[in-house]
């Protein structure tokens, strides 16, 4: 080859060399800057988990699975073949635009709905002194102290029940998510599922009706 054609040659692979390397640290640049779609959204850093635990188990919408409850004192675990003894069940009220609500919209949103700062410095649905359901901040630690309501911010509320409650199961899961529904027209929000996925009516829907399954699975004991 003519010493022509061999600086052809090597400014060939040259050019082909850097365009590879280009490319590799172009693909990186967009990864770190976060063009990139994250399994989940870099503002579930530090979101309120009420039912972390090893072993526990939620589907899509953050409803936990049915699972019984081994009592530290009491009677002896429901035996073999018996209804679940306890469900969870958990919704979002995550900000529309992903900023934070100050604290004095969110407890009048709250008391507007009647719920009452209680037990654990959140909010709850009272029936006959119990719990129906609850109302945290999205954020851990989840307390919604009204005496620090001018400082405070926060992307959302989480709202959880634990079945069987003070109320019936298909009343209490109405309730609580016509109270989601309530609360996000009130506070520019969307109802969600634990990833921060906005709900559609027949998904809302679909949760009542696993919540209904799980109460006549459970009467028929």
């Amino acid at each position: 080859m003519s010493p022509l054609q061999w600086a052809l040659l090597l400014f060939g692979a040259a050019a082909v060399i850097a365009v590879y390397f280009y490319s590799r640290r172009d693909r990186r640049a967009m990864e770190d800057d976060g063009t990139r779609e994250p399994l989940l959204p870099k503002s579930d850093q530090g979101q309120l988990d009420i039912f972390a635990s090893p072993g526990s188990q939620f589907d899509e919408f953050g409803v936990g699975k049915p699972r019984r409850v081994t009592p530290t004192l009491g009677p002896a675990p429901a035996a073999k073949g018996e209804a679940p003894a306890e469900k969870i069940v958990s919704v979002l009220v995550a900000e529309r635009e992903g900023t934070h609500i100050r604290g004095e919209r969110i407890h009048e949103a709250l008391r507007a709905q009647g719920l009452e700062y209680g037990a654990r410095s959140i909010y709850h649905r009272l029936r006959d002194g119990a719990p129906v359901f609850s109302v945290a901040s999205m954020l851990k630690p989840g307390v919604l102290d009204p005496a620090a309501a001018a400082s405070f911010t926060t992307p959302g509320l989480t709202l959880f029940m634990v079945l069987p409650g003070p109320q019936q199961p298909q009343d209490a899961i109405r309730d609580m998510l016509g109270t989601a529904q309530q609360l996000a027209r009130a506070l520019n929000a969307e109802v969600c599922d634990a990833r921060r996925r906005p709900l559609a009516p027949a998904a809302l829907r679909e949760l009542e009706q696993e919540v209904e399954a799980w109460a006549r699975a459970r009467a028929r004991g």
